[in-house]
């Protein structure tokens, strides 16, 4: 195969020592969330000791490496070389099993541990338990045999809930009488859409209908489904517990169709609990090692996302923290590309994802609706590191990204009864920001003022319709003793700009002939960063406050010492990108060394930004806003 450009150089990881004369490389690179060792060719070295050594077969590492030829290694040429670690559960296979496995494209090789059954083996891979006994012919289901070897269709895995195997496994045991009922089928391996609609003497269509099945393709062996119009609904239990519901979205439903119908307006989730249920997070002691995956869209419309780079950098950085620190993490990284269709493969078949304890990203609402339900089965937190979740709740979740209810609840203290509240529209205004604003005043009384614009600033009294009033002295309003806190809803920088400038040069003005002027301040749209137009002097000038979910400040010094840092390793300076990846993985690996059940306890601070998680709606959020305050002296205060 062709191997991609090299995304970033990921991790220095010590490997094991092998007698054949040298040491495997220490250098290990990650690509599109495969990883290869990057081998030094020198004195000596062959294909076929390169093999043994790395334990891959040589035509792994030809499939690595475009024109390469085996019979002429050139001395210094650096060439990849596939990782292949085993999980701890294959650790007494033999490496002849380790490389047929590897090279096997149609089934996983298990070996049957003690305690496991056939079910539990089932519920660890998301397969039907029906398919795994035929790929193993002769197989006892009842009696497994401790070092056994079973056969795992990959293209089966991740399909099949732990409800349904245990529908199966009820069914095809006894031990409930009801388990198939009238009208009903149990899918069995090799059955069709269509030998079930011939068997049955009905449509292909109505079977389609009847199941909520886009296509044939949806049929899965272990799938309870419905074969007659008037054939009790599957999952209609009246006396199901709902606490469970979030754990047990099963594919005889839509993955989509099943998050609405949990979380959607009026959903079952919103009589939910408002604490974690049937959650427990692994805490695994310091002397251990974390599996950790982060799945990042580098590539978007073929095209390299700086951002995410930049996010996995900071992601790196926190990296050799945790190592100084003692903490051993074992990363893996994923290009999920945007793509739904890649995150659902990466979730079915990717090794490092079924051993994964903890997962950062994806980044976008969307995606995560694709990890949430192997991490709930598996009790692994899922970061969504960027995203404002709005439509999806999992008790498995956290949401880095500040929550929008909590937004304005440092600027209550500029709303008391003392001080007047005025608002300043423009022509054209964010109508967005102006519903926020009346949702956070409520009932307090307030005044809305018109700026226009012709040679020269005017301020008018704006009606209840939105019409223009009487004309405003803006001289005797700032002159007014009374407190004020100005919000300015204008959507254009220009017009923004020129409110700012017009009430810090007023200001200026009354102060410069002797006069008293009222304390006042504006409370400024966060959005204004993103403008071009506006002078940031004017911010300081007119005492503006801003809420921000990010705080970084390359003046301060645990910013600085970052930032050295990431321009040493990298040339070039971090992004907010930078820092939000490196606080992902800082907190969160950190924290399944020690615990995350004391999370929502404790204000978190990284670098500049502090977090505070709270389980609120059924998922953990970041309820805390960074409230900059530009003052007159031009200083920027923080809280």
């Amino acid at each position: 195969m062709r191997l991609l450009r090299t995304i970033l150089v990921a991790l220095m990881l010590a490997v094991t020592t092998v007698a054949m004369g040298f040491e495997p490389s220490s250098e290990i690179v990650v690509v599109n969330g495969k990883r290869y060792y990057v081998h030094t060719i020198e004195q000596g070295h062959t294909l076929y000791s390169l093999a043994r050594a790395y334990g891959v077969s040589e035509q792994q590492i030809i499939d690595c490496n475009e024109n390469l030829v085996p019979e002429s290694l050139s001395l210094g040429e650096k060439i990849y070389i596939p990782v292949v670690e085993p999980s701890k559960r294959d650790a007494k296979r033999s490496r002849k099993t380790q490389t047929a496995e590897v090279i096997d494209k149609d089934f996983r090789i298990h070996i049957v541990e003690k305690g496991q059954t056939l079910y539990s083996i089932a519920k660890s891979y998301k397969i039907s338990p029906a398919i795994i006994e035929a790929d193993n012919e002769g197989v006892d289901a009842q009696n497994l045999s401790i070092g056994e070897q079973l056969r795992i269709r990959r293209s089966e895995m991740g399909f099949t809930s732990a409800r349904q195997i245990e529908r199966e496994r009820a069914a095809r045991d006894g031990e409930r009488s009801d388990s198939v009922g009238v009208g009903q089928h149990l899918v069995q391996p090799g059955e069709t859409i269509y030998s079930l609609s011939r068997r049955y003497s009905i449509s292909e269509g109505e079977l389609l209908m009847w199941n909520d099945l886009n296509d044939a393709s949806e049929l899965r062996a272990g799938m309870l489904i419905r074969i007659s119009a008037d054939s009790a609904e599957i999952n209609s239990d009246d006396n199901i517990d709902i606490s469970t519901l979030p754990h047990i979205i099963d594919s005889l439903m839509r993955r989509d169709e099943a998050y609405a119908y949990l979380y959607g307006d009026g959903g079952i989730a919103d009589s939910l609990a408002t604490e974690p249920v049937d959650v427990e997070f692994v805490r695994l002691g310091a002397n251990n090692t974390l599996k950790a995956v982060v799945m990042l869209p580098f590539h978007m419309r073929q095209k390299v996302n700086p951002n995410y780079v930049d996010f996995y950098r900071g992601v790196l950085l926190a990296m050799e923290d945790l190592k100084a620190d003692g903490y051993s993490v074992d990363l893996t990284v994923f290009d999920t590309e945007n793509s739904a269709a890649r995150i659902k493969d990466i979730v079915a078949y990717e090794e490092a994802m079924l051993d994964a304890q903890l997962i950062i990203g994806p980044v976008y609402e969307e995606e995560l609706r694709h990890v949430l339900g192997h991490a709930e089965d598996n009790n692994i937190p899922v970061v969504s590191p960027l995203a404002d979740i709005e439509s999806l709740s999992s008790p498995v979740l956290f949401q880095m990204q500040s929550e929008n209810d909590f937004e304005f609840t440092k600027f209550e203290p500029f709303l008391d009864s003392s001080r007047e509240i005025i608002t300043i529209y423009a022509a054209t205004n964010d109508m967005a920001y102006v519903e926020e604003i009346k949702a956070l005043l409520g009932e307090r009384e307030s005044r809305d003022l018109i700026f226009a614009f012709n040679r020269e600033p005017y301020f008018y009294q704006r009606g209840a319709n939105g019409e223009r009033g009487a004309l405003v002295d803006i001289k005797a309003l700032l002159r007014s003793s009374t407190p004020k806190t100005f919000f300015v809803v204008a959507d254009k920088d220009t017009d923004i700009d020129r409110i700012l400038t017009t009430l810090a040069s007023t200001k200026s003005s009354i102060v410069d002939r002797g006069a008293i002027i009222g304390d006042y301040m504006v409370i400024g749209n966060r959005k204004w960063a993103r403008l071009d137009n506006i002078e940031r002097q004017s911010f300081f000038r007119n005492n503006t406050a801003f809420l921000v979910p990010y705080h970084a400040k390359r003046s301060e010094s645990i910013i600085r010492s970052f930032d050295a840092r990431y321009i040493k390793a990298y040339k070039t300076l971090p992004t907010m990108f930078s820092y939000r990846g490196y606080d992902a993985a800082i907190i969160f690996c950190r924290r399944m060394f020690t615990g995350l059940d004391d999370i929502t306890t404790q204000l978190i601070k990284p670098l500049a930004t502090t977090y505070r998680f709270e389980f609120r709606d059924g998922m953990y959020v970041n309820t805390e806003w960074s409230l900059e305050m530009y003052r007159p002296s031009f200083i920027i205060d923080v809280n």
